[in-house]
């Protein structure tokens, strides 16, 4: 289907360190609006005993998860330029097709995990990046032709950002994430917070299209990019 300049995109991956996707469903409008719950969660205690016996006890960082929900429409009736994502262009289609890829990238089980994929939602370059798990997909059909089929469809799907066991997921080098920019935050400062190594500066400053030691804009959005384990 011809893609919408700056659509937002929900890209599928089978675990959280994948780094090759099982396929994108790009949305035919973009929705008007996208709500955030912020909501944390809360560090488990582990008391155990160090080398010499004695109680030690230790905290994990603290998950902040948020949950993103946001709806959209799927239109084949003809008044839009564009198909719907999964659609052939080539007939007046049913936008129950376009409903399958969707489940099929979001909600059905993958054969090698048995379980559903996990997916990114990206959109605006980088301003709006989750990645989760799909913990709701409901939709409408609205509209129908003369022999019932389905042309139009409004479409809800709620996200919820995944933590990955043992760490914090906002920690964690395995998957794109995003930030915001604080007051003192500079590229370096950024990507020793979020690698543990001041060394990846000028991965960021790439991906985000910026000079290495450039002053960052206070509320501007930053793109933490995934590294592989180099060591």
């Amino acid at each position: 289907m011809p893609t919408l300049v700056n659509s937002l995109d929900i890209t599928a991956y089978k675990s959280v360190d994948s780094f090759i996707s099982l396929g994108t469903y790009s949305l035919q409008l973009n929705p008007s609006d996208i709500s955030f719950d912020v909501g944390k969660v809360e560090a488990e205690v582990d008391e155990s005993l160090d080398a010499e016996g004695s109680a030690q006890t230790s905290r994990a960082i603290t998950f902040i998860r948020r949950k993103v929900q946001f709806k959209f429409i799927i239109d084949n009736t003809g008044v839009l330029p564009n198909t719907p994502d999964g659609v052939s262009k080539f007939k007046m289609g049913s936008v129950s097709d376009s409903i399958k890829k969707l489940e099929k990238l979001t909600i059905l089980p993958v054969k090698s995990t048995h379980r559903p994929p996990f997916v990114k939602v990206s959109w605006g370059m980088g301003m709006v990046s989750v990645f989760g798990s799909v913990a709701g997909l409901n939709y409408k059909y609205t509209y129908f032709n003369a022999l019932g089929i389905p042309l139009r469809a409004e479409v809800t799907l709620i996200v919820v950002e995944v933590e990955l066991e043992g760490k914090n997921l906002f920690q964690s080098p395995d998957i794109t994430k995003s930030t915001l920019v604080k007051d003192g935050d500079s590229i370096v400062n950024i990507s020793e917070k979020f690698y543990d190594d001041k060394k990846y500066y000028l991965k960021i400053a790439k991906v985000n299209g910026l000079s290495s030691f450039r002053k960052l804009k206070k509320g501007s959005t930053i793109e933490i990019p995934p590294i592989k384990n180099e060591q």
